[in-house]
């Protein structure tokens, strides 16, 4: 197969990729995408699609080094901004996430994702409450990525489960916050 690759470019190799993670296939998936970043027109969807395979696999610090990649190359990548500042939120990583999410208030393209950025800003500052209400607006907002929405669900209804929790839900705050931020990686993601 290494023959082969050296003959595709970005966009087969990209394709092919999609393809293969669709598939299940994450080990092909990964030697597509590893060998369009290694390239020197990398594209920054190349990036962030490896940083995506690497959290469904739960690697999460190559993840997160592949989707601070695809920003580098493409700043305005705003889902790839989301996902990034799920990983750092779990990681307890909040000022990076924190971060991470600060140009998205900034785009007046998307509301959905400025909205889907407002809710974990609000989780970063533990207002439940607030993550809640915006990520719901974010959702409401999005007709465009349900994968995406699927993600945001997630958090909220792990939000809604804490929120009524008779005892508080001061269960380990940090084990807590990362399964409610790692659950969006519960499934197969193509964002």
């Amino acid at each position: 197969m290494t023959d082969t690759l050296t003959l595709l470019d970005q966009t087969e190799l990209f394709q092919l990729a999609l393809s293969a993670g669709a598939a299940g296939d994450s080990a092909s998936a990964l030697a597509y995408l590893k060998t369009a970043v290694a390239r020197v027109d990398a594209t920054p969807s190349a990036h962030y699609l490896l940083g995506a395979e690497y959290a469904q696999l739960k690697l999460y610090d190559r993840a997160m080094d592949e989707m601070e990649a695809a920003l580098a190359l493409d700043p305005a990548l705003w889902t790839a901004r989301i996902q990034l500042a799920l990983l750092y939120l779990a990681a307890s990583r909040t000022e990076r996430a924190v971060d991470v999410l600060g140009p998205l208030a900034q785009q007046n393209q998307d509301q959905a994702l400025q909205r889907f950025g407002a809710g974990l800003l609000c989780l970063a500052s533990e207002d439940l409450q607030g993550a809640r209400i915006a990520l719901t607006e974010g959702i409401g907002l999005n007709d465009t990525n349900p994968a995406l929405n699927g993600d945001m669900q997630r958090i909220v209804d792990e939000i809604g489960q804490r929120l009524g929790a008779p005892d508080g839900g001061d269960e380990g705050e940090d084990e807590v916050d990362a399964r409610l931020l790692l659950s969006a990686y519960a499934g197969n993601q193509a964002h």
